[in-house]
């Protein structure tokens, strides 16, 4: 029990230290706005507001988020992904004749959960990467180069 409690403070805090880089994100995106204006990178009559959700899209920690959102739905759903699939094992065992070679707890078992889990966490980590390369925004450079009005 104390593992899964200290899982769950680790990502406690893990989420935690995520949600304070988005928020110094926002809060950094002011002054890069009013550095770029000065320098003459940006035109003046962009506002702060715009500029943040620009600045979020293309310098916000999205890779950690994805991460962090792949663990905690892997934290979260192991175990009632091994227990179905030893369901379904056992059932599978069952209607095979009971074989002692294929129980639960055998070599061949063991290892066929862990190809299980492995092919569980490949699979989510496949999606999020697709997600996260599908959404990709721009990077900053070409946000300046949209807010000058697709010049440079």
């Amino acid at each position: 029990m104390l593992p899964m409690i200290l899982l769950f403070i680790a990502l406690l805090a893990w989420g935690l230290h995520l949600a304070w880089r988005w928020k110094s994100a926002r809060d950094f995106a002011p002054e890069v706005l009013a550095a770029r204006q000065e320098t003459g990178e940006i035109p003046a009559d962009v506002t702060d507001a715009e500029f943040t959700d620009l600045y979020l899209r293309s310098e916000g920690p999205r890779a950690a988020t994805y991460f962090f959102a792949c663990a905690t739905i892997v934290s979260v759903l192991v175990a009632p992904f091994v227990a179905a699939f030893n369901m379904v094992w056992t059932a599978l065992w069952r209607a095979s004749g009971a074989s002692p070679v294929f129980e639960i707890g055998t070599l061949i078992h063991t290892f066929s959960v862990f190809l299980a889990i492995m092919g569980f966490m490949i699979l989510l980590l496949a999606v999020a990467m697709r997600r996260y390369y599908a959404l990709m925004p721009p990077n900053l450079k070409q946000v300046l180069r949209d807010l000058n009005g697709g010049l440079s």
